[in-house]
């Protein structure tokens, strides 16, 4: 006796043998996937301490000791009053911001004047700065082409050399002026005698 299944049977039993594939895999899936989201639960702690609360410990005295800092930053704001005293005069004596706040931190400064498209201006603000450092003063460069650095020196002053040079001390007095090319030692030299008062 031969058992035969029609074709419309036979479809019915694949496709429902196919269905319970198809869900048999999928609750696999989802059995894997809730087993491997539970694992990190199971491990709460680590195996050599309570290490999340040595962490907590640690980081609570941190903000304390970075709140207690804080006030501690505050004192050190009135030890820089001395500077804007020279500042303030220097800027009333209608000198550029750059080089009042050079008298800020110094008491005689080399004012280097130069043309930013000239070669031998290159060489005389260089020279310029050398001797600055050697004589220990401050070094402010100004470009005789922008208004906004040289305006009130040109007003004061009158027409400026390219390359030049001046000297100031505090308050915001022009010591020295040496128009065209200054080598480091007579950049120096003049510094050092504004500086001694000569």
């Amino acid at each position: 006796m031969t058992f035969t299944l029609s074709p419309p049977v036979r479809y019915a039993a694949l496709l429902g043998l196919l269905a319970a594939v198809l869900v048999g895999g999928g609750m696999t899936v989802l059995a894997h996937r809730e087993s491997s989201v539970a694992t990190p639960h199971v491990i709460k702690h680590h195996p050599f301490g309570p290490g999340p609360t040595k962490h907590a410990t640690q980081t609570k005295p941190k903000k304390h000791s970075t709140t207690a800092t804080k006030p501690k930053v505050t004192p050190t704001v009135p030890a820089a009053p001395k500077a804007p005293s020279a500042v303030i005069a220097a800027l009333a004596a209608g000198l550029p911001k750059v080089v009042a706040t050079a008298l800020g931190r110094h008491q005689t400064v080399v004012v280097a004047l130069y043309n930013p498209y000239s070669e031998v201006d290159g060489i005389a603000f260089a020279e310029a700065r050398a001797g600055a450092k050697i004589a220990g003063v401050g070094f402010v460069p100004l470009n005789v082409l922008s208004e906004a650095q040289v305006g009130n020196l040109t007003q004061m002053l009158g027409l400026l050399p390219d390359p030049g040079l001046l000297v100031y001390i505090r308050p915001g007095t022009l010591v020295a002026r040496i128009s065209g090319f200054a080598d480091k030692e007579t950049v120096a030299q003049a510094a050092q005698n504004a500086a001694r008062g000569t």
